[in-house]
């Protein structure tokens, strides 16, 4: 064995250049194996260490109405108790709240604030939950116990967030100590547990006791009363009685609903459903304010990304080991004739193989930690290479034999094969038509993957700046948006003072967001009810202009407390049956959403009738993903929660812009003395929409960037060994007259044609992938014909290049020099 190791690296630092290009292609191809192995073994980690993992669901609800479904994750607030005393075949039950709220810790005359977590930006590691929750989830108590979250105004602590906000000491001196949530909200630390080390979307610090929600603050967000409305922020769990199948528990919800939420008079029909434990953090339909969602098709992708990219750098090992042929044909020769057996051979050239790819995976582990810090912002938090990480080892033995596998077979037995006087003589590597066939297909198989990619890459990034520039019909420059939590009107009348600013708008959400609620809008028209299903917004009469929604019949919105009038968009007056806009004004309609009373009056709220008085141009509610849906637009400003101002910036340096949020900060503080100021540009958001997008991209640029380079060394190769096969033809070549640009034709044509051929496949495969892409897109590019035009013009450049390094150098070379040479 030693000495089959010792003649290997002999013949891998003879062949000095091949070597270096195999151990820099199959480092390539195992660095990127490394590195989605590392995101795909910390994504599968999710909470799979709790006991009785299997058992453990979550209560999902589904809502049809007419055809229509949607599932979501939040429940009604007084669900947990009829569950839990009227479903069988449950061991255990419990809810938790999400409950986003400032911190106050108060020790004597010191005191401590912790801000909020930012809305949909910070997980929230705040809730309110009973003590079976500890039943359902196992954590190691290091003091107090579960059973005093039965009383009111308690709160149990992760031990980090303990010392986080009371320093560090014994846990048991935590017990007793005194926490202000929100305003108003005291609580008494009773237990101090240790927080989990694995990873987990259960990031909760701070539970405090569901028995403190009447008798405080936390009564306005937890109804517990409140059997009509869904709350996103409400989730139940679960733990099924051992040998219990779930679709037994299920087979119980539809009575179950008829009784508590159906009660036989709605158009709307509810139904649960249990959701697994493992399911929670791939499903990416059901949203939830704490888990961290994976993308389980996006991981796959990357796994096909790595194996084609280890099988490129493979393909080159091949062709170049193939290459050799001819060099190593007497060695062979020799070790045949004395008495060296077939298997001896394939087990010295799979050792060469071992060897470089021993190589390539220490260079791996040399640069994984610069590559992993490189690619950190398109990366899970979390992922990390440890040197003690047994299933990494293990990952790496197993890429190590596959690779020599892969790479080494096919030479091992092509070169150990033919008999030994044909050896020899050298006739056995001129039998090599299908030597040269396989090389053949081998580069045009790594060209039509990088072609593939430098396809796909034109094309993603056609529709990213399509994304970016469309006119989505409405302004969204110099506008920034203010998420507004109390004393709306001192903050607007003290930012309204401001002279850059140009106009405020006080509303539920901008023109393209997620915020829009949807309901059914219902007119009766010439004696027949018409109805219309779409999206609606609450806002003031500065809406419409501030965003630069263009009226195209009727008026802008007069100022009201409740829904008196609408404005609506073209898409709502084509459904109601008006293909001209103005026919549309002056018809009166109802909305299904609940609705603010003036005083006096006594019609029952969501019922009221309100006019039509205008029609605006249609407008993009959502990110391109979705077709513009029907959107009515009525001033009430009492349900405004977002302020938008739209800043007169002209003239104004980056420094004006800073002090002016300087100034909107201040404004915030007054009006909102200990809140976080949150603010966002209105153009950033929409950009924000289609980060996927733009970090799938940068993934493909880099994989393309791989793929080409690991193939152009490959080719590189090759044309090392065809020019110095053939040094003594171009010698005669050039003292007959051949010039050099013919000798660079001869030498580069049949490269060229493998190039072409490799585009011809590419094409019909990118063009598919890519049409299936755009399909999530309700708008988008099409696939150009000069896409392909160009991809082809690149890779023949690319080869070209590569292959010329080499051919003009042998091109140059004095013809007396090369024909003495052989």
């Amino acid at each position: 064995m030693f000495y089959q190791l010792k003649i290997a690296f002999r013949n891998l630092r003879r062949n000095g250049v091949s070597s270096v290009i195999n151990v820099l292609g199959l480092s390539l191809g195992i660095t990127s194996c490394l590195v989605i192995f590392l995101i795909t073994r910390h994504e599968l980690s999710f909470d799979t260490f709790h006991p009785d993992k299997e058992r453990i669901y979550r209560l999902v609800s589904e809502r049809e109405r007419q055809g229509q479904i949607t599932r979501r994750t939040g429940m009604l607030d007084p669900m947990v108790g009829p569950v839990r005393q009227e479903i069988t075949g449950l061991e255990t039950v419990s809810v938790l709240y999400n409950y986003s709220a400032k911190v106050r810790i108060t020790e004597g005359n010191n005191e401590k604030l912790f801000e909020a977590p930012r809305y949909r930006v910070d997980q929230a590691g705040i809730v309110v939950t009973d003590p079976w929750y500890f039943d359902i989830f196992h954590y190691d108590w290091l003091a107090g116990n579960q059973a005093l979250l039965n009383e009111p105004f308690m709160v149990v602590l992760t031990g980090t967030q303990a010392r986080k906000y009371f320093g560090d000491m014994p846990y048991s001196d935590y017990i007793g100590k005194e926490i202000t949530y929100g305003n108003a909200l005291h609580v008494t630390v009773a237990g101090i547990v240790k927080e989990w080390e694995r990873n987990t979307d259960f990031i909760f610090t701070d539970f405090i006791s569901t028995a403190s929600v009447p008798g405080s603050e936390l009564k306005d967000a937890i109804d517990m009363n409140a059997w009509g409305m869904w709350n996103s922020s409400t989730q139940l769990f679960v733990k099924l009685a051992p040998g219990v199948e779930p679709e037994t528990v299920e087979a119980q919800f539809p009575a179950w609903m008829e009784k508590y939420v159906m009660k036989g008079g709605t158009e709307i029909k509810f139904t649960m459903q249990l959701q697994p434990l493992s399911d929670i953090h791939f499903n990416t339909e059901l949203t939830d304010d704490y888990s961290q969602k994976a993308h389980l098709p996006t991981l796959y992708g990357l796994m096909a990304l790595a194996a084609f990219i280890l099988i490129i750098a493979a393909c080159n090992f091949i062709n170049l080991s193939t290459a050799q042929s001819l060099q190593r044909a007497r060695e062979i020769g020799i070790r045949k004739v004395l008495g060296g057996s077939r298997d001896n051979l394939v087990m010295q050239f799979l050792g060469e193989t071992f060897v470089v790819t021993l190589f390539a995976v220490l260079l791996s582990l040399l640069t994984i930690y610069p590559i992993l810090h490189a690619f950190r912002s398109y990366m899970p938090q979390g992922v990390s290479f440890g040197w003690t990480q047994p299933f990494t080892w293990l990952f790496l033995l197993g890429v190590v034999v596959l690779t020599t596998l892969l790479a080494g077979f096919y030479p091992a037995r092509m070169l150990s094969g033919g008999l030994p006087v044909d050896i020899m003589k050298g006739s056995a590597t001129h039998k090599g038509s299908s030597r040269n066939l396989l090389r053949k297909s081998l580069i045009v198989f790594q060209f039509t993957i990088s072609l593939v990619f430098i396809i796909c890459t034109l094309v993603v990034g056609d529709q990213i700046h399509y994304l970016m520039n469309k006119d989505m019909g409405f302004d969204k420059d110099a506008i920034v948006t203010i998420r507004m939590w109390g004393n709306r009107e001192v903050l607007t009348s003290k930012v309204s003072q401001f002279p850059y600013v140009g106009r405020i708008s006080v509303h539920t959400a901008p023109p393209a967001a997620k915020g829009h609620s949807g309901t059914v809008f219902k007119s009766n028209i010439d004696g027949e009810e018409r109805e219309v299903r779409g999206a609606i917004e609450f806002c003031d009469e500065n809406f419409i202009p501030l965003y630069g929604l263009r009226l195209i019949a009727g008026r802008n919105l007069l100022p009201s407390a409740y829904m008196k009038e609408f404005v609506v968009n073209e898409s709502f007056a084509r459904q109601l049956g008006f293909n001209n806009p103005q026919d549309a004004v002056g018809q009166f309609i109802t909305s299904g959403q609940w609705d603010f009373l003036p005083e006096g009056e006594a019609t029952p709220a969501g019922q009221r009738q309100a006019q039509i008085v205008g029609v605006v141009a249609d407008f993009h509610l959502t990110p391109l993903y979705d077709q513009i849906r029907p959107m009515g637009i009525s001033a009430t400003t009492q349900a405004g929660r977002t302020m938008s101002v739209k800043l007169a910036t002209t003239g104004k340096s980056i420094g004006d812009i800073s002090r002016i949020l300087a100034d909107m900060e201040n404004a915030w503080k007054e009006a909102n003395p200990g809140e976080r100021f949150e603010y966002a540009f209105y153009d950033d958001t929409i950009a924000s929409f289609y980060k996927k997008e733009q970090k799938t991209a940068k993934i493909i640029i880099a994989v393309m960037a791989m793929a080409i380079f690991i193939s152009c060394m490959g080719l590189f190769g090759l044309a090392m060994f065809t020019t110095k096969q053939r040094t003594k033809e171009i010698g005669i070549r050039k003292i007959l007259g051949a010039s050099m640009a013919s000798i660079l034709a001869i030498l580069s044509g049949g490269f060229l044609k493998l190039v072409g051929i490799a585009v011809l496949i590419a094409s019909p495969v990118a063009w598919y992938a890519m049409n299936r892409w755009l399909e999530g897109f309700a708008y988008h590019v099409p696939v150009h014909w000069w896409i392909f035009i160009l991809a082809g013009i690149l890779a023949v450049a690319i080869a070209l290049i590569t292959i010329s390094l080499q051919t003009i150098k042998v091109a140059r070379t004095n013809p007396v020099k090369a024909i003495k040479s052989e």
